[in-house]
């Protein structure tokens, strides 16, 4: 009776600690964002029991097995009850890193720590008030059984056992430093995640198109104008490339302006671009490409529209004609840039920009330009002059159409076309009906797909997935109010929704008219049909092979029809990928690369030429070793401080010294693998075997010093 009356009571406070942990979430969670910048997550119903039912299984069996361990009575002594604290803590740590890692729910942070904290709280109040001890004096006071547990708690940690339960207690927490710090362990656990609960059933499939070519994190691609046979790719680290469509090995570098880029992190990084209306025409313009990114340091972040003219010679040129059309400067928080450039049917240049955390812009179009669609023209041959700058921005060489809805605003900044969007990331411009469809990211509860009329006004921050929030809706509103087309609710793995395309084809007869777009973390693709109203449940098409944020990021239909998919991939490696979205049931001989493409993709063993082995060294390998190989890359410095590491100079007498295998074997195993820094990746999984060997003959051929 003892052993299960330790049980029901032990069950018994943990219910009042998880029922007290969900009344005082809201300051859990300002403690918790003293030591952690976790996001404010309204606590919901099922998360709730969600988070209750995985803590309730793990203290079943910790207490189960604590009263097998230790039959007396729970508050027998201050040493039980000291142990049943920390059999509670193994059991929260087990039960949270399960809800954490192996199940779908949102993860509850500031629910599942008060409770901890609460219980243990209560089991010492329990040993003070119903503890059979007496202090050293002999007196059955509460205070001196309160210090007693206390004291029997921080006694037990002398025994190794205890440890145990402690590192058990410590791994969510662990977990969630991580979590915060390192980008790639968030996206590892959402894509293990992802693959624990994610099964989706649809009609597509995604079939590589850049099978001959590498890409370092493509995150835009846009078909070029006047030049069949060709795409401009834009990789996030700021850097756009021409290469062929279909892919025919070659990867021409047109501007590298990762220097002005920065450090790239969170949603940072060159975003999107597109083309002047006069691209690939006789006369000015003719080679004008207009690109957005941000220009990040931990004290500053200024977010760009830059003119890059492609008709240059030569990459150094093109980064030297850069002009700055637009510079608004924000918080350094690196959130919510949106990112979409798309020049429209009616030949004016569209963009869409984030919140970026300058909360004094809401519902404003006389502040910053933030939160909306922007709507210019970059030829400058109609509108008006630019009536006003930004706050803390300078705007310049274009001039604002003079039917763009808030120009009559008094004080207004004409560029906006529609306002009260938080990040719509992603839009297209359907030249059919003239609605821009956009995917909206949410904040910590609700995706929405929005279809944008001139003028609009889609109520962020008052309303988000057509719900009222706490933020106070303005006495006047600008615009005319819209809700969204179609919400969902985060889950896990549906959190980060991605704009796509209005499908207008003959390819694909079952998805045109439809309106194709899917969600970042858990790479799924829906299609809901372009019409103005409130949505039925989508059609789920089918998942990309990555997550998060290295998960899809664009999608664009071709002059033949196709659909084309940009999957960022990892920092680190260029395993980034274009793919072609197909029916299942024709197959990957439906795609642009063809089934024997891409098997001859995989299975080629033709040489390379000398502009491909020196391209791909460049693009993987002089980060560290540096463009000429004297290990004097842009990440040298950095790999010595943080890790003691300098990488090799392929012109050196020692390295010149090594035989053909061993540094074979260093490029397609890792530096380990022949006793080097783990620093050196292993490259095999990335690289054919063709393009090591390549690689291998080319760094030896580097003239000895």
């Amino acid at each position: 009776m003892q052993r299960a009356g330790s049980i029901l009571t032990s069950l018994g406070i943990v219910a009042v600690a998880v029922l007290l942990g969900v009344v005082l979430a809201d300051f859990t969670q300002a403690l918790i964002r003293l030591l952690l910048p976790l996001p404010d997550m309204p606590l919901l119903r099922t998360e709730i029991v969600g988070a209750s039912t995985y803590l309730a299984i793990g203290a079943l069996i910790a207490f189960g097995l604590s009263a097998m361990l230790f039959p007396q009575a729970l508050f027998s002594s201050a040493e039980r009850t000291a142990k049943q604290a920390y059999a509670w803590g193994a059991a929260w740590g087990a039960g949270s890193l399960y809800l954490f890692f192996m199940t779908s729910d949102v993860f509850p942070h500031q629910l599942l720590v008060g409770a901890f904290l609460i219980a243990v709280v209560l089991f010492w109040l329990g040993y003070a008030l119903f503890g059979s001890d007496r202090d050293t004096e002999g007196r059955a006071t509460v205070g001196g059984r309160l210090l007693a547990v206390i004291g029997a708690t921080f006694r037990l940690l002398l025994k190794p056992f205890t440890w145990l339960a402690v590192l058990v207690t410590l791994l969510p927490l662990i977990a969630a430093v991580l979590y915060v710090a390192n980008q790639n362990f968030r996206d590892s656990v959402a894509e293990f995640r992802v693959r624990q609960n994610v099964s989706v059933e649809g009609d597509w499939m995604t079939v590589p198109v850049n099978t001959r070519t590498q890409l370092l994190q493509p995150i835009a691609i846009r078909m070029e104008p006047g030049r069949e046979g060709s795409m401009l790719v834009l990789e996030r680290a700021g850097r756009l490339y021409r290469m062929g469509y279909p892919d025919n090995g070659t990867k021409e570098l047109l501007i590298d302006f990762a220097d002005v880029v920065g450090e790239v992190n969170l949603e940072n990084g060159a975003l999107g671009f597109d083309f002047d209306p006069r691209y690939g025409k006789e006369g000015e313009g003719s080679g004008f490409v207009y690109v957005y990114f941000t220009s990040f340091t931990p004290e500053k972040q200024t977010n760009y529209l830059a003119r890059f003219d492609l008709s240059l010679p030569d990459a150094p040129a093109r980064l030297a004609s850069r002009y700055d059309l637009i510079a608004q400067e924000r918080p350094p928080s690196q959130y919510h840039n949106a990112g979409h450039v798309e020049l429209g049917p009616d030949g004016m240049l569209y963009l869409s920009m984030g919140e970026m955390s300058l909360d004094a812009a809401y519902q404003r179009v006389d502040k910053s330009l933030a939160g909306g669609i922007m709507r210019i023209d970059v030829t400058g041959k109609s509108g008006v002059p630019i009536p006003r700058q930004p706050e803390g921005g300078k705007t310049q060489g274009y001039t604002i159409p003079a039917d763009n809805p808030f120009l009559d605003v008094p004080g207004a900044l004409g560029e906006f076309y529609a306002i009260g969007l938080r990040n719509p990331f992603r839009f297209h411009i359907d030249p059919q009906s003239g609605l821009i469809w956009t995917g909206d990211v949410g904040s910590t509860t609700w995706e929405e797909v929005d279809a944008i009329e001139k003028g609009g006004n889609y109520q962020f921050p008052y309303d988000e997935g057509g719900r009222p929030t706490t933020w106070e809706k303005p006495a006047k509103v600008l615009g005319t109010e819209h809700g969204p087309v179609w919400t969902y609710q985060h889950t896990a793995y549906d959190r980060s929704v991605i704009g796509g395309i209005v499908y207008r084809g003959k390819r694909w007869p079952d998805l045109d008219g439809k309106y194709l777009f899917g969600d970042n973390y858990s790479g799924t693709f829906w299609a809901i049909p372009a019409v103005n109203r409130k949505a039925d449940t989508p059609l789920t098409l089918g998942q990309a092979d990555k997550y998060a944020q290295r998960g899809f990021t664009s999608i664009i239909q071709t002059p033949d029809d196709r659909i084309l998919v940009t999957i960022m991939g990892s920092s680190s490696a260029p395993n980034g990928e274009i793919v072609e979205l197909v029916p299942k049931a024709q197959g990957a001989a439906a795609s642009i690369a063809g089934a024997g493409a891409v098997a001859a993709a995989a299975t080629e063993a033709a040489t390379m030429s000398e502009a491909e082995v020196s391209q791909s060294y460049v693009t993987n390998c002089a980060r560290c070793h540096g463009e000429t190989g004297h290990g004097d890359g842009p990440d040298a410095a950095l790999l010595k401080e943080q890790l003691g590491v300098v990488p090799t100079n392929f012109h050196r007498p020692a390295f010149k010294a090594k035989d053909r295998q061993e540094i074979h074997k260093a490029i397609a195993e890792g530096g380990g693998a022949v006793g080097l820094s783990d620093a050196m990746p292993p490259w095999s999984s990335l690289f054919e075997d063709k393009e090591i060997q390549a690689l291998t003959d080319y760094v030896r051929s580097m003239p000895e010093e």
